[in-house]
């Protein structure tokens, strides 16, 4: 179902309540206001003291009667503070725990009287956040942007809001250095605290079974793995490029792991990021789940479960099961719920498991039998196993042909294995006895016309049907086979996708298409994927707007954001313009080659081959550097708000990043073809110009480093590109002595 605001959840510009600087506000709160209410009683004050210089005064279950208080600000609901549910002609508004409440009343003497709370406490922190934007309080995951203070003058406000999308989702932790692996517990606070504010209401965190998050035992074998990014070191000493940005260290780590050497160490660490996490995210009314594939494992379990076999991703660091482990295997199933298990004890504030639909080839000679039990189970009517592996092979997805015919019979054996691991409910009890919510996390579109039907009882999901937004927009068709009214089920919205990976990116077009898809579907929600966070900030208020206004677009929600920035339109449709090409530049990449800047070895080197680079790669460039261009056309115009030039300054220097790598990509290539042809001074030459634009890549980005993520791209940047180029130039430095 379709969740509209309500008609009158509109801002009514009926008069305004003026007030000179020196009287005060007082914000009431109630006596039984839980912590979250109370921290949005305090970022109000906060707000209204920056906005309006005006004093801010709290009370507790009263409304002060003294001259110089001319507005009250009740924070809270009926249920948690009492002076709400005594004002005259003011009856609390039908809502659901996520409905949310900006109302004056119109009380017979002074002071006037603003409500603002929600359904829930979490909803009355939005509430208060959706007011602040209301009055030109621009959020983004790095800071808040505030207008120029002025007179306090406050509209007439009658608002009351449903979200359209009721699970809003981030993502964290995940793999790779650019991403947030990398990112620390402040960092994540910082993070949340402003994902809150943007009205997001669940964590998700991903991790992978070789990372340093959970302990186990299993049959006399004890758990000894603690990677990050599979395993890699990264030095960041030396001739590192943008070495300035790491203050003197010589390996690039999370800096909650930093100087850690101990798998118990590195355990206690990862333990202590991880509840902190959810701790954070509780404090702010958010849930949190945990996605993880159950049926991987640390490799020194391989002698725990006879038969199992390596499992090959960028490195063989773990193990699943193998030709002779069927699915019903007991010390299968055993194995996959002590880690389970684990992690509930180790998290119980946990509030979703998410698990992966498994992808093990040797499991797919079982997808007959499989079906057949899922059948037994729910019938399945007149579908056959036949018809969805046509559906799949004949798709326009990545996953199409061999491959989807692969992914279809794994997703049918899957199913049936977490049915019979799930259904019961029991793996799913926390120590206090609560049960978290099952997600199947990525159940292959193929199966959506009986997802109903398949899976575990209770169980949502969380559907991925393709690597990026663009292409899940051009097989939009697909979303509408899901029963949405049986199942409970968000989409993930890939903002920037590793595949494309060190390159800035934007997606909002094509976001735009998904949500208003799954919005007029009926679908519950969405869930992000991305690395670097760079540039996404007009990406994620598109989202945060779009999720509870049906009318918000890409266009208006990028001028929201940018005219309240900037202060000006004219700046915000510079940078519309400029966001055009970055968006058209990541389109290029997606439809030609993805796979181009893949955060892995070797990812630099893979473009040493001869000949002159193709048509889209100087599409892409002309793109990236018109981005470049109107960035800092746009640093002439007058800004007005804290920060701005700052910002815009950083995603111009990350522009220059962008256009200095696709150089040293050219450059690499024509030395590949000088060498070819054994013109080898100009091989060196081309070899040397790549080096220094590559150089002035990584030194751009340390210019304007913020956050891990720009470390972990320099760092990843001097392990997999600038380094090996450096002994590849040696290599050709040795051939033409010869």
């Amino acid at each position: 179902m379709i969740r509209h605001s309500l008609a009158f959840g509109l801002t009514l510009l009926l008069g305004t309540a003026s007030l000179p600087a020196a009287e005060t506000i007082a914000i009431v709160v109630g006596s039984k206001a839980t912590a979250i209410e109370k921290d949005a009683a305090d970022e109000l004050a906060t707000q209204w003291k920056r906005l309006f210089g005006v004093t801010v005064k709290r009370f507790q279950d009263t409304i002060p009667k003294s001259p110089d208080c001319r507005l009250a600000v009740l924070v809270g609901s009926t249920s948690t503070n009492p002076v709400t549910g005594h004002l005259p002609g003011f009856t609390w508004p039908k809502i659901s725990n996520q409905g949310l409440v900006i109302q004056e009343i119109a009380v017979p003497t002074p002071p006037k009287v603003l409500v603002v709370g929600g359904g829930s406490p979490a909803a009355t922190f939005w509430a208060v956040s959706e007011l602040g934007h209301r009055l030109g309080v621009r959020y983004t995951f790095r800071q808040d942007f505030f207008p120029p203070q002025k007179p306090f003058k406050l509209p007439r406000f009658n608002i009351v809001e449903e979200p359209e999308l009721r699970t809003r989702t981030w993502r964290t932790i995940n793999d790779f250095a650019i991403g947030p692996e990398s990112w620390g517990l402040e960092e994540h606070k910082r993070f949340i605290r402003q994902l809150a504010k943007m009205k997001f209401n669940r964590i998700l965190m991903s991790v992978y079974a070789w990372q340093p998050f959970v302990d186990y035992r299993f049959r006399g074998v004890q758990r000894q793995t603690a990677l990050h990014w599979f395993g890699e070191v990264l030095r960041v000493d030396g001739d590192t490029p943008g070495r300035v940005a790491f203050k003197g260290a010589k390996i690039f780590q999370n800096p909650d792991f930093a100087g850690l050497t101990t798998y118990k160490q590195k355990i206690a660490a990862g333990k202590k990021l991880m509840t902190g996490v959810i701790d954070t995210s509780h404090s702010l009314g958010m849930t949190v789940g945990l996605s993880t594939s159950v049926l991987e494992f640390p490799k020194e379990f391989a002698d725990a479960l006879p038969g199992s076999t390596k499992v090959h991703q960028l490195k063989s660091l773990t193990i699943g099961p193998g030709p002779t482990n069927k699915p019903d295997d007991p010390v299968l199933t055993e194995l996959i719920s002590t880690r389970i298990r684990a992690f509930l004890k180790t998290y119980p504030g946990l509030d979703a498991l998410y698990v992966s639909v498994p992808e093990f080839p040797e499991w797919n000679a079982h997808a007959q039998a499989a079906w057949k039990e899922l059948d037994n189970r729910k019938s399945l009517g007149d579908h056959s196993l036949e018809k969805l592996v046509t559906s799949a092979r004949n798709r326009n997805l990545i996953a199409s042909g061999d491959r989807g015919e692969a992914s279809i019979k794994g997703n049918v054996v899957g199913m049936a294995f977490f049915c019979r691991l799930f259904d019961d409910g029991k793996l799913l009890k926390k120590p206090d006895g609560s049960s978290v919510e099952l997600v199947i996390r990525q159940p292959d579109p193929a199966l959506f016309p009986i997802l109903d039907r398949v899976l575990p009882t209770g169980a949502s999901t969380l559907n991925f049907v393709d690597y990026t937004a663009r292409r899940i927009a051009e097989s939009k068709q697909l979303l509408a086979q899901l029963p949405a009214k049986k199942v409970k089920a968000s989409l993930i919205m890939t903002l920037a996708d590793d595949n494309v990976g060190v390159l800035a990116q934007s997606t909002t077009q094509h976001i735009d298409t998904l949500t208003r898809e799954i919005r007029k579907l009926g679908w519950d929600g969405f869930s992000t994927r991305y690395w670097i966070p760079g540039e996404l900030d007009s990406t994620v208020h598109y989202l945060s707007r779009a999720s509870w206004d049906a009318k918000t677009t890409r266009v208006s929600a990028h001028h929201d954001l940018w005219e309240g920035i900037l202060g000006n339109r004219a700046g915000s449709e510079r940078l519309l313009i400029g966001w055009n090409h970055l968006e058209d530049a990541t389109h290029t990449l997606d439809k030609n080659a993805i796979g181009f800047g893949f955060p892995v070895p070797g990812m630099f080197l893979k473009h040493n081959s001869p000949g002159e680079p193709p048509k889209w790669f100087n599409d892409v460039n002309d793109h990236y550097t018109q981005w470049m261009i109107e960035l800092y056309r746009v640093q002439g115009a007058p800004l007005h708000r804290n920060g701005s030039k700052q910002l815009l300054f950083y995603y111009a220097k990350r522009s220059e990043f962008n256009v200095a790598y696709l150089g040293a990509v050219k450059a690499l290539k024509a030395a590949a073809t000088a060498r070819k042809a054994k013109d080898l001074d100009t091989a060196i030459e081309q070899m040397e110009t790549a080096m220094d634009q590559l150089n002035g890549a990584m030194t751009s980005l340390a210019d304007v480093a913020q956050g891990q993520s720009d470390r972990g791209l320099i760092a990843t940047l001097a392990n997999f590109a600038y380094r090996p180029l450096v002994k590849e130039y040696e290599k050709l430095l040795d051939e033409a002595d010869k």
